[in-house]
């Protein structure tokens, strides 16, 4: 399960969805929650939490449209094994769902919110392009080598 802060005005759960949720956060909707376990709920009348409120979910159950008006807190991450890596630019940044910010190499933001991964790719590969004339005037440097190398080789034979 994974928590998130509701980011838009309100948002409703309907009936089967298991949400943890804290203890005044139940009180306030018994007539909409059934207990399964000491702080897990099943809903069995659609319930709402307003902007600001936090609950926990699977991410499994959520729907697009739910994941707009919700944020993930990163204080709960599933995947607590996960080492931290400094992050080089330009890059693309993965915010959970599908989503991807990119950056150019001066760590600037380059879309104006989340796109698909398929669009992200298509801006960093441009992006990269731009970098790459640097790049190639060092693979230039790297191949005459190479080929000396070989041609050393094939003398050796």
């Amino acid at each position: 399960m994974q928590t998130y802060e509701v980011t838009g005005r309100h948002i409703t759960f309907g009936i089967g969805t298991e949400l943890k949720l804290s203890e005044s956060q139940a009180e306030s909707r018994t007539d909409s929650l059934k207990i399964k376990k000491k702080d897990i709920f099943e809903v069995v009348h659609p319930v709402q939490f307003k902007q600001g409120e936090k609950i926990t979910i699977s991410p499994e159950s959520l729907t697009k449209s739910l994941l707009e008006n919700l944020k993930e807190i990163s204080e709960k991450k599933s995947d607590g094994n996960k080492i931290e890596v400094p992050t080089e630019y330009p890059c693309i940044q993965h915010l959970g769902f599908g989503k991807y910010n990119v950056y150019d190499k001066n760590k600037n933001l380059l879309t104006e919110k989340p796109i698909k991964k398929d669009e992200a790719e298509k801006i960093f590969t441009t992006t990269s392009k731009k970098n790459d004339p640097d790049d190639n005037a060092n693979e230039d440097e790297e191949n005459p080598e190479k080929k000396q190398s070989d041609n050393g080789a094939d003398n050796a034979s």
